[in-house]
Order: C-alpha cells, then sequence, then structure tokens
C-alpha cells in the first residue's frame, strides 16, 4: 500500500538503530554490574557485535526498499480545452494542500476568482454559455473525487475510533510520521492517502464549498444526486467522531434544501423519466443522510444548527417526504422513527407530524376497503 510504502526513509534507519543501541545498552549494563571483570569484558565484545550486526541487517533492509519518489500529479486529458484543464488542476490542488498551510487560502481564492469570473462572463450571452458548461464539469468532477476520498478517510476514521492507550500510542507516532510524509502523499493524490494523512473534517468542508459552487452555476442536482448516493459513507458517519458528524451534517443540510428546490426539478428529460430522477434523488437522500440527522444534530461543543434552522430543516424534510411515493413515504418514515428512538440525546428531527399525517392516510385506505 502506498502508506507502508511511504514509510521507509533512511530517518527510520538511525531511529530504529538508536533505538536498539539504548535497548541493548541497558540490557547490557544492567547484567553487567553483576558479572566479573573477565565476563564483563567479554560481555562488551558481544554486544559490539551483536550491535555491528544489527546495524549491518538495517542498512541492508533499507537498502533493498525500493527508494521514495513520489508519483507527479496525475495529467489532465489534452482533449480538453486549456482553460478546463487550467480549472480543474486548480482545484485539484486546493484539495491537497493542507488547510494549515498559508499557501491554501491562496490557492483556494484563485479557484474562487475563476469560478466567479466564469460565471460572470457566462451571464453576459455571446457564446458564454460555455464557461458555465465549463464550471459545472469542472466543479462535477472535483466533487465526485472528493467524496471518494472524504469515503475513504471517514472509512479509516471509523476504524481507528479506539479510546485504549495503544491507539494512543499508535495515533502519535502516526502523526510523526505523516509529517515527514505529507509532501510525498500530497504528490500522489489518491484516496489513500486521504484516509491515512488528512483531517477528513477538511474534505468535508470543501464539499460544503464545491455543493454551493454548483449551486451558483445551477448543477446543485448532481451534488445531491452524488451526495444521496453515497450511502457507503452515511453508514461510516455514525461511527466518526462528533466533529466529523458536524461537518458532514452541514453539507446534508445544504443538499437536503437543494432537493427540495425547483432548481433540482429543472434540466430534467421527459416527464416521466424526470418525475423519476427528482423521486428517486430525493429518496436517496432521505434514506442515507436521515439517520445522521437523528445522531449528530447536537454537536460538540455547541449545536450544529440554530433552533431557527432546525425548524426550517423539518419544513424541508416533511415536504420532501411529502413529496414521494405512498410506499416511498412509509421507507422513510419507519426508518426516522428507528434511528429517533435509537439516539435519546437528540430530540431532533421530529417528524411525528409526517408519521401521524401518514398513518391517518392509511387508516382511512383501510377503512375504505375493509368488507
Amino acid at each position: 500500500m502506498a502508506g507502508e510504502e511511504a514509510l521507509k526513509p533512511k530517518v527510520g534507519d538511525s531511529l530504529l538503530s538508536s533505538m536498539a543501541v539504548s535497548l541493548l545498552s541497558s540490557i547490557a549494563a544492567a547484567a553487567s554490574s553483576k558479572l566479573p571483570l573477565q565476563h564483563q569484558s567479554l560481555l562488551r565484545l558481544l554486544r559490539r557485535a551483536l550491535l555491528l550486526l544489527l546495524h549491518a541487517l538495517l542498512t541492508l533492509l533499507f537498502l533493498l526498499l525500493p527508494p521514495l519518489n513520489p508519483k507527479p500529479p496525475a495529467p489532465i486529458p489534452r482533449a480538453s480545452p486549456a482553460a478546463a484543464r487550467a480549472l480543474s488542476h486548480v482545484l485539484a490542488v486546493v484539495a491537497r494542500v493542507p488547510v494549515a498551510s498559508r499557501k491554501y487560502e491562496a490557492v483556494r481564492s484563485l479557484a474562487e476568482r475563476l469560478l466567479d469570473d466564469n460565471l460572470r462572463f457566462s451571464c453576459v450571452g455571446g457564446g458564454g454559455a460555455v464557461l458555465g458548461e465549463l464550471n459545472r464539469a469542472a466543479l462535477s468532477d472535483a466533487f465526485a473525487r472528493t467524496l471518494r476520498r472524504l469515503d475513504a478517510a471517514a472509512a479509516a476514521a471509523a476504524a481507528a475510533g479506539g479510546d485504549g492507550g495503544v491507539e494512543m500510542v499508535v495515533g502519535a507516532v502516526k502523526s510523526r510520521l505523516r509529517r515527514w510524509w505529507w509532501s510525498a502523499a500530497a504528490m500522489e493524490g489518491e484516496e489513500e492517502y486521504e484516509a491515512v494523512g488528512r483531517p477528513a473534517e477538511k474534505l468535508a468542508a470543501e464539499m460544503l464549498w464545491l455543493g454551493q459552487k454548483m449551486s451558483e452555476c445551477g448543477a446543485a442536482g448532481e451534488a445531491v444526486a452524488l451526495w444521496g448516493a453515497a450511502s457507503a459513507l452515511a453508514r461510516r458517519s455514525l461511527a466518526v467522531e462528533p466533529r466529523l458528524q458536524a461537518a458532514l451534517l452541514r453539507v446534508s443540510v445544504f443538499l437536503f434544501k437543494h432537493a427540495n428546490s425547483k432548481q433540482f426539478e429543472e434540466g430534467k428529460q421527459g416527464e416521466e423519466e424526470k418525475e423519476r430522477i427528482i423521486a428517486d434523488g430525493r429518496l436517496a437522500m432521505l434514506m442515507s443522510w436521515l439517520p445522521l440527522l437523528c445522531q449528530a444534530s447536537n454537536g460538540t461543543d455547541s449545536p450544529v444548527l440554530s433552533s431557527r434552522e432546525k425548524e426550517e430543516m423539518v419544513r424541508v424534510l416533511e415536504e420532501l417526504i411529502e413529496k414521494l411515493s405512498w410506499e416511498q413515504q412509509e421507507e422513510v418514515l419507519a426508518l426516522w422513527l428507528h434511528h429517533f428512538a435509537s439516539f435519546p440525546d437528540s430530540d431532533w428531527p421530529n417528524l411525528e407530524a409526517s408519521y401521524t399525517r401518514w398513518y391517518a392516510e392509511a387508516r382511512k385506505l383501510l377503512l375504505k376497503y375493509s368488507p
């Protein structure tokens, strides 16, 4: 794996050697203090021989290991226009640079400026519509790429959720190694790196930013479809730390609102096909992310959403559910009740009104068709 291959620097040779020297020296010192003088001399010779042998073995090991040569960034297909290649490259760099770097804001500001300029020129006319399409294509690719990396990062975060002392020690060692590994792994640009060396909260924040930019250029529907289809990430979100849950909740709330908007209903071809795609997208959003809403609404130090935002989201969810078919409503409401009852620390979102309305209709149907 890339992470395992990366942990092969020469500093590891000196680190392991020094650890071995210290260990053998302490053992030998403790043992030699209890031995006669002639035996102490023999023990010192034996210790030196063991140290030389250990050093030779470590040197041979690191010589056999392949050198760490970071791969260059993946080339963008030359078939695309230069403007599209440049914009895609800037968005890819935004995803690679750590948020703690002083260059992060500069690169992100550059991406903002390019996207905003394209959007402004696309509204002028005279062929400017191609710039709007360029924005949509680049942002959709960036959203999908960041979503894959976020999924990998969330999987690693959920798997490393232990609380024991061993996990703390291992985590400290890993954090030291990641500092060395950053420059090489950042060049890889692969999902494996995100799972090991990048805070998932940053990726979630970038998902929200990309979704907002897609909304500005009329591509929020694609973001809703991709986020709703990320069912594996949604399941993992229930097992990650509260800070990451809060970041994922913000993305979900933003996209739930767009799933209920008029913009989401535009651009679908064919009336029947349009209705099916819209319903499937809304159902996927609800089935994937409604459990997270039930669990993560309280946040860590303070609520993720204000009381007003929570009330607004309940209205959005109720409207989304009402727009589904009868069977889909039953499926969503059953899922909500299960998770709402499973998390006693949260009383939001309370969809009891939707549940009672649906049940009242079910009761009417039962009475209507009963003999």
